[in-house]
């Protein structure tokens, strides 16, 4: 049996998505052919991707007839069923499809896989191109997805601490940061482990500065704080410890985590 027909709207990151996807649930045995609607009116396949034309003769995969905030990628996860890497997938490329890239700044646009989609088909990039660097992509994404989820079953018996505000959130383990803020949207992510001990302001923060830490560290702990680093931007704070040479630290990390609630509830 040949591969089945797919037809797709021209690529943007959710006609692309759509294809990889589609193609990952038929195990591969999909011809992708991306066309523009004028010619997909007068086309017929056995799949539609990203576009209410033309006919369909197994299955449409479309978005643009709903005002529900989806995308055509998590129509295709939804019909088959496709676990939840796949699903989280499919939730980023609908954030950018229903227009979630216009919470961002340059900066954070620029990080979006849909600029860099963009980028290639200003450079002139085949669409066998980004379907080819797209799967490198998109597996090593969903192979992320799939490790985040095993970690977050280990964090949850890993808490040390944790403020009722979630001001605070102390882990005993050398967690993937991305992961801890994505997961509990700590304000202030306290985390102890074999390299020591450090704490790491949201992002979304601006305030308050760590260096104004300095002095209640001093009485918790003393005036030895030489060997605390603390970054001048004031959203970082750690104790280094050599792995290979192990020593205890300066502090329990509970004691520490709640003088550092204290401080960021400004008592």
């Amino acid at each position: 049996m040949g591969k089945v027909l797919a037809i797709a709207s021209p690529p943007d990151l959710d006609s692309v998505a759509s294809s990889y996807l589609l193609r990952r649930a038929l195990k591969d045995e999909v011809e992708v052919k991306y066309l523009d609607h004028s010619i997909i009116e007068k086309s017929e396949a056995d799949y539609i991707l990203d576009s209410p034309h033309g006919k369909a003769r197994i299955k449409r995969f479309d978005h643009h007839d709903t005002k529900e905030q989806t995308c055509s990628a998590m129509k295709v996860v939804e019909y088959f069923n496709m676990g939840k890497a796949e699903r989280r997938l499919a939730e980023a490329v609908c954030w950018q499809d229903n227009a979630g890239w216009m919470s961002l700044n340059r900066d954070g646009m620029d990080n979006l896989l849909d600029s860099a989609l963009k980028s290639m088909i200003v450079s002139g990039y085949k669409s066998e191109d980004f379907d080819r660097i797209f799967k490198l992509i998109f597996d090593s994404m969903l192979t992320k997805f799939r490790e985040d989820e095993k970690v977050i079953g280990q964090i949850n018996e890993k808490i040390l601490f944790r403020s009722e505000g979630n001001e605070v959130l102390t882990i005993n383990g050398d967690f993937p940061k991305d992961v801890l803020f994505q997961q509990y949207s700590p304000k202030f992510l306290v985390k102890v482990s074999r390299w020591g001990l450090s704490v790491t302001r949201s992002a979304r923060l601006r305030s308050p500065d760590l260096n104004d830490f300095r002095e209640r560290l001093k009485v918790l702990i003393g005036n030895n704080i030489e060997k605390w680093f603390f970054h001048p931007q004031g959203f970082y704070l750690g104790y280094s410890i050599d792995p290979d040479r192990p020593v205890d630290l300066p502090v329990d990390p509970v004691t520490f985590s709640k003088e550092l609630l204290s401080f960021v509830s400004g008592k």
